[in-house]
């Protein structure tokens, strides 16, 4: 139970975050109701994020990113050691 509730804090922090600091102010919903669906419902919360909201596009765009990148460094011919 207490892995549950620090994993639905740290859940519903970032959450927070993404919500209440990068949204628009018309987009963001009640607090009341962001607790209720984050915290209580957090597993719920967070398999709708990581299938269809902020959450997937943001490892999408790491994932995108890290891709290019190494697809960049395999084309180069001489290799320059870091440092």
């Amino acid at each position: 139970m207490a892995v549950y509730i620090t994993l639905a804090l740290l859940w519903t922090a970032y959450m927070g975050l993404e919500t209440y600091v990068f949204g628009r102010p018309q987009s963001r919903p009640h607090f009341v109701g962001f607790l209720i669906t984050h915290t209580l419902l957090a597993p719920v919360s967070f398999v709708i994020s990581a299938t269809s909201g902020v959450l997937r596009e943001r490892v999408e765009t790491a994932y995108r990113g890290a891709w290019d990148a190494k697809r960049r460094f395999a084309r180069t011919d001489r290799k320059k050691l870091i440092g």
